[in-house]
């Protein structure tokens, strides 16, 4: 059959594009079109964006960014498929081209035909149970798990975006808005995106306004793990976390500081383990949520324990009566929940600001040191040629001087040997310069680093040893804190293994507990110790060391302790690595933590 179409939007059942002849329309987004295709036989699905590749000398910039956008989702999608091809969970690419014009037409990918409905089709038509859910849940995070270590985040995740076939193997799709390593970047600020599901640290960049100037967001597991969130969030509690139907203003203010209510709240029936997986995936803060989507599968595995009750072999989906009731007890936790969240954001706002602060003055100090540093050259120049000028002068004089030094010796020589003998003179004094052309710029660094305590080292003082709280002390009794060791990553915000060291400075410091075989697990993986760091003024055996005490620990479920824990050995002090600096000291990325009942 012949195609008399030249746009996407004509193309119907029948028509050909190519060798492939269009079975029915899938669907129609922003950007493109879907079409189910055949090809000798088989079915596949093609894509197909709606703008063709721009024409620059025709086209007015709007236009052009417009197309290439269009085109560069398109492109992003196919390179991301291609890539990654031989891998479960995402479609096989077939064939990547335009039409109806080789160069100038439209760009189009073909893949294969997955055979399924988007989850919330499949959901309400399966009814799945629990575990069952959870099970494609798994496999999707496993999905994203892949593409986080080549380096690609999806960064617009959601629900629709997910295809159930009939093996319950689900494939991911629509990866158009992905970050690809390498790859030109769409467009200015964020990538486009689904408004509900942005991440909050998205709306902060929003309402920074740093977009108007050109700048990018820069994407990462956090935010893929935030949309995981939403979509176990919508699958648990038939909603979404934040109402899509708020004024544009309401809705990112209710993303970006309201706790949304638990999903075991609105349907008693879902596991509360899910539930609070669900809102630590939905935390404000990208490091209060997991580490990464390894880490989100165990806390999914330690869930799946339960998979023998009750609960996980109920049906997904709200009661007859539909959301349960909001409860006193729920009111209050709720409270304290929001509390505990906008505490921790007015935290990180002051430091925030403390480190803008800080930024501003050490610019301020920088400028200073190099005004006072050019008046000091100018000065050194000035005292050069004054220098200079005087030597001239003595070249003129020196002469002279000699010349009446001779006169003088030849007039004595001259003189009657019984002549008065002249008078003893003055010891002379010699000529020097009261100038110096040495100012070292250095001593104006050192005199601002003491005057105004700006980019310089403070000396530390350590605290001095003392009891332990005895609140502390009860709280790890009562848990068995007491029976040995902790391993703890020292940052989780720092990237790496093991074995390798990060850079840690003075001051507030967050570590994070992980379970290692041959540690206790009192403590719960994932719990967050909050402490302090000395590091400058200590020393172990000789060495140069650090000094931390964690004062309270914030377990998975929310719950705040006192407790009393150092870093290292029972000493307290730990010993730098090489490459340690003032003020940044240099430590394994994992240590140990010992419970005290006295502070070293």
């Amino acid at each position: 059959m012949t195609t008399d179409a030249f746009h996407p939007d004509h193309l119907k059942p029948g028509d050909m594009v190519g060798p492939w002849q269009i079975v029915e329309s899938l669907g129609t987004g922003n950007s493109g079109h879907t079409f189910k295709v055949s090809r000798e036989g088989s079915f596949f699905t093609m894509k197909m964006a709606v703008r063709p590749a721009p024409e620059l000398p025709k086209a007015t910039p709007e236009e052009t960014l417009e197309e290439r956008q269009v085109d560069g989702r398109m492109c992003h999608e196919g390179a991301i498929l291609l890539a990654n091809t031989s891998h479960p969970g995402l479609p096989n690419v077939r064939e990547v081209g335009r039409w109806p014009h080789p160069i100038k037409g439209y760009l189009y990918i073909i893949t294969d035909h997955v055979l399924g409905e988007p989850f919330h089709e499949w959901r309400e038509q399966t009814r799945p149970t629990v575990a069952q859910f959870v099970d494609v849940f798994i496999e999707v995070v496993h999905v994203v798990k892949r593409l986080h270590a080549r380096g690609i985040f999806i960064r617009d995740f959601k629900s629709e975006h997910v295809i159930i076939p009939e093996d319950h193997q689900p494939v991911l799709v629509d990866l158009g808005s992905a970050w690809l390593p390498g790859a030109s970047t769409l467009t200015v600020g964020l990538a486009p995106g689904t408004p509900y599901a942005l991440p909050p640290e998205c709306v902060t960049f929003i309402r920074e306004g740093s977009w108007k100037q050109g700048a990018r967001f820069e994407p990462g597991q956090a935010g893929d793990l935030y949309q995981l969130g939403v979509f176990l969030y919508e699958a648990l509690a038939e909603c979404w976390p934040f109402n899509p139907k708020l004024a544009k203003e309401e809705l990112l203010a209710a993303i970006e500081s309201v706790v949304p209510r638990p999903p075991h709240r609105i349907n008693p029936e879902v596991p509360e383990a899910l539930s609070r997986i669900a809102l630590k995936l939905l935390e404000k803060r990208p490091e209060d949520r997991y580490e990464s989507a390894e880490a989100l599968l165990q806390a999914l595995w330690d869930a799946n324990k339960e998979r023998s009750t009750k609960a996980w072999k109920a049906r997904l989906g709200l009661p007859p009566e539909g959301p349960a009731p909001v409860t006193q007890d729920e009111m209050e936790e709720r409270r304290v929940l929001q509390q505990e969240s906008e505490r921790r954001a007015q935290e990180a706002k002051k430091e925030k600001q403390e480190e803008l602060s800080r930024e501003q003055a050490f610019e301020q100090a920088s400028a200073l040191i190099h005004q006072m540093a050019t008046e000091l050259d100018a000065a050194d120049e000035k005292a050069a040629q004054r220098k200079k000028r005087w030597r001239r002068i003595a070249l003129v004089v020196s002469p002279l001087l000699l010349s009446l030094a001779l006169f003088a010796a030849w007039w004595a020589w001259r003189s009657p040997a019984d002549a008065t003998a002249p008078a003893a003179s003055e010891k002379g004094s010699s000529l020097m310069s009261t100038l110096s052309n040495s100012r070292p710029v250095t001593s104006v660094a050192i005199w601002l680093c003491a005057t105004f305590s700006v980019g310089c080292p403070a000396a530390q003082v350590r605290p001095l040893p003392e009891d332990c709280p005895p609140e502390a002390v009860q709280n790890m009794e009562r848990m068995n804190l007491f029976r040995g060791p902790h391993r703890v990553v020292i940052d989780p915000n720092q990237p790496g293994t093991e074995q390798q060291t990060g850079t840690y400075r003075p001051g507030p410091i967050v570590s994070k507990v992980v379970k290692e075989s041959w540690t206790d697990d009192f403590l719960p993986d994932g719990t967050l110790l909050y402490g302090q760091l000395w590091t400058e003024g200590l020393k172990k055996f000789g060495q140069e060391a650090v000094l931390a005490r964690y004062t309270e620990a914030r377990l998975p479920d929310g719950r705040r302790i006192p407790v009393c824990f150092v870093l290292g050995t029972q000493s307290g002090l730990l010993i730098k690595h090489e490459g340690s600096k003032p003020g940044e000291a240099r430590l394994r990325r994992e240590e140990d933590v010992l419970p005290v009942q006295f502070w070293p």
